[in-house]
């Protein structure tokens, strides 16, 4: 069966039937439109209308057109129950988040925050192996503004990053995000893919949701998703921070040096 557009009904229609109407019948791409409840209506009765009196439309067919509608009709009045559903637990769900406001978090992350040219994210890199270290700190542009070298570190341990918020040439850097990459290559001096992971912990000053509604939680000027949380306490209560000796690695290694 075609199906018309409203502003091209079937020909010797002057004008489009009520069923047809955009307020009736939703549209997919612009130029099909599904079969609504009101345009299936009109059809049946049209059908019935229009039936040969001789050959008049067979009952058992009707009723199993009726009965496949209406089972359609129930599968979409589900669908939109479980959508509103869906939108109520989703803001439930967000206000809930602002009750970490304020928490400290454990995350695996690799964003800094500076405030007032300090860090105020604590951070560190956990190695699985012995490895040696450089750290690359760059700005929100991708840009490096500071290389730590970190030296080799033992398997299993965890290395605090200590930025003093400086960049390579000793001047202080402007307030904001900052992330860090970590280069790992063994003692035989190939480079690590896998076995070390960032980490950053502090305290959740507020939270924000994304375009579809995800809430993001951010330390200072750093951001991360719920995903990446580790650990959630109550302030000066978290243990296991990046460099504190209880985290996954009990040993903190490697000395820091600046190149410009």
């Amino acid at each position: 069966m075609a199906i018309y557009s409203a502003n091209n009904p079937p020909s010797g229609n002057s004008t489009p039937l009520a069923a047809w109407t955009k307020d009736t019948v939703k549209v997919t791409d612009g130029a099909e439109r599904q079969l609504g409840k009101d345009a299936f209506l009109t059809l049946l009765l049209t059908q019935l209308q229009n039936q040969d009196p001789t050959n008049p439309m067979d009952n058992t067919e009707m009723t199993a057109q009726l009965a496949q509608f209406s089972q359609l009709e129930q599968l979409a009045n589900i669908n939109g129950a479980v959508e509103t559903m869906t939108g109520y637990i989703q803001a439930q769900n967000q206000f809930q988040t602002l009750s970490m406001i304020g928490k400290d978090v454990l995350a695996e992350n690799d964003q800094l925050s500076v405030t007032d040219g300090q860090q105020d994210v604590k951070a560190g890199i956990y190695a699985s192996e012995a490895s040696k270290l450089i750290i690359y700190i760059v700005n929100a542009d991708g840009q490096q503004v500071r290389m730590l070298d970190k030296g080799l570190v033992a398997a299993g341990s965890t290395t605090a990053l200590d930025w003093d918020g400086r960049d390579s040439k000793g001047n202080k850097v402007a307030d904001g995000a900052y992330k860090f990459q970590v280069q790992a290559t063994s003692v035989t001096g190939e480079i690590l893919e896998d076995g070390v992971y960032p980490e950053v912990s502090g305290k959740i000053t507020s939270v924000s949701f994304d375009a579809s509604g995800q809430p993001i939680v951010h330390m200072g000027h750093a951001s991360l998703n719920l995903s990446q949380v580790i650990q959630i306490l109550e302030s000066g209560q978290l243990t296991g921070q990046p460099g504190d000796g209880d985290g996954p690695g009990a040993e903190e290694t490697g000395t820091e040096s600046a190149n410009s």
